[in-house]
């Protein structure tokens, strides 16, 4: 019965008797004999409030999970007055108290909180995630970026004209055939081709505009097949430039996500002629789900000409340039070709930069939590067997042994903790540096590969 209890029963029966004692006072008081009130002794008072006070509960010794939860009531104790309060818990503790009873009355007054941090060293990922890889799972690259290329080939009547090296028209194929067989493997290219129906004159005017289709399909180079579909046409009639950069938004309109690259290369020796607007089909392109850039080249074309075409480059966020030989036509390519290779290194420098950074994030976190449960940890243990010396000066063990119980359940707590979390920053760390060297081995080769792609 708690001391609350005892009380109101006290002052129930006090009532009772103070009631009948007045219904009585005429009657026969002087009969009553006088109650004696008895006190408990000292030591009965005692035991009585030890017996109602719960016992501390047991403390962890071995168990790391219960460990980290345990936290001391003057875990900082950093006032004079925690330092008071503390003292008078000691002076207060039952003396004759073992080992094990010691320890546990111990951690509960000063186990250090290390919760926080140990959750934060559990949630830490060894796992380097630039893909959905993890410890179980075969490493894997982040996804390559897919590089869709679309020639769009002005086969006009203007076409069959002669710049140095030859007809524009035949210089234009072979270069446009280098440069497909050029890109990397990986890489997909297609060929459109406008303007080579009719003729140029009036009567073919309608038929010519509308001469527009795909004669290589989106698709890996095939020499042979690119070859062939080069030969199905010649320069013939009007300059449906609009229309194919329309048309080519069509083709493309599935190659879009976060990997993948689309670039339109048109090749034009003049301006639109079939009245319709390329700086708005270009505009149209790059602002669509594809964000394909258009790129002109202005092969032998006038003054007005190149106004137009730098127009649609600028509108598709292309660049445009104008050559005027076989020579200048195929130093373009070959730079739009190192410019492309140069943009994949980028893509392959940055997977290097990413793997690190998250590999040094990684560590560094691991460290970190570590280091702060081993010093709060360290801090506890040196606080522990303090407390056993002022026990100890107390009188309160049992015994020597009990003492000394209290020094091996201490040391036990404090090697429990470090060792678990050592040994997980070690497992952990392992996990991440083999990652690391793994991903970045596969990023060099994937390197090396697209580096021979170009080179060829």
């Amino acid at each position: 019965m708690t001391k609350f209890n005892k009380l109101m029963l006290f002052g129930v029966l006090t009532a009772g008797i103070l009631t009948g004692c007045s219904d009585n006072q005429n009657a026969g008081a002087a009969e009553e004999p006088a109650v004696k009130e008895e006190h408990p002794s000292e030591e009965e008072a005692v035991e009585e409030q030890q017996a109602e006070e719960p016992a501390a509960a047991e403390a962890a010794v071995h168990n790391v999970e219960e460990i980290v939860k345990e936290k001391g009531k003057y875990v900082l104790q950093e006032t004079d007055q925690q330092k008071e309060q503390l003292q008078a818990e000691l002076e207060a503790a039952p003396e004759g108290m073992t080992g094990e009873e010691a320890y546990s009355f111990a951690v509960s007054l000063v186990a250090a909180d290390v919760e926080e941090a140990a959750e934060k060293f559990e949630a830490i990922n060894p796992v380097i995630t630039i893909d959905s890889a993890t410890p179980e799972d075969s490493i894997t690259l982040p996804e390559e970026e897919t590089i869709n290329v679309a020639i769009l080939l002005d086969a006009s009547g203007s076409m069959a004209g002669h710049v140095s090296g030859g007809e524009k028209m035949k210089l234009a194929k072979e270069a446009v055939q280098t440069y497909a067989g050029d890109l990397p493997e990986g890489s997909n290219v297609m060929l459109r081709v406008y303007g080579h129906e009719g003729s140029g004159t009036n009567a073919d005017r309608e038929m010519s505009c509308s001469s527009n289709e795909v004669v290589y399909e989106l698709g890996a180079y095939d020499e042979q097949h690119f070859s062939e579909s080069l030969d199905q046409f010649a320069p013939a009639g009007w300059t449906p430039l609009a229309g194919a950069i329309q048309a080519a938004e069509e083709d493309l309109k599935e190659q879009k996500g976060e990997h993948v690259r689309n670039v339109v290369y048109v090749v034009s020796d003049g301006i639109e002629t079939c009245d319709g607007d390329p700086v708005a089909a270009a505009a149209s392109l790059n602002a669509s789900d594809i964000q394909a850039e258009v790129n002109i080249i202005g092969f032998d074309v006038d003054n007005e000409g190149q106004a137009q075409l730098e127009a649609v480059a600028k509108a598709g966020n292309g660049q445009y340039k104008s050559v005027y030989s076989e020579s200048d036509l195929n130093d373009y390519l070959k730079q739009e070709h190192s410019r492309l290779y140069w943009e994949w290194l980028a893509w392959s420098n940055d997977r290097y930069l990413e793997i690190l950074q998250q590999s040094n994030n990684i560590a560094g976190d691991l460290l970190k939590y570590n280091n702060e449960i081993y010093g709060k940890s360290l801090a506890e243990n040196n606080r522990m067997h303090s407390l056993q010396y002022k026990l100890t000066e107390l009188e309160k063990f049992k015994d020597n042994e009990a003492a000394d119980k209290f020094n091996e359940l201490a040391n036990i707590r404090h090697k429990t903790l470090t060792q678990y979390f050592r040994q997980e920053k070690d497992r952990k760390d392992t996990i991440r540096k083999e990652m690391h060297e793994e991903l970045e081995k596969k990023v060099k080769e994937t390197s090396e590969e697209k580096e021979g792609d170009y080179a060829s």
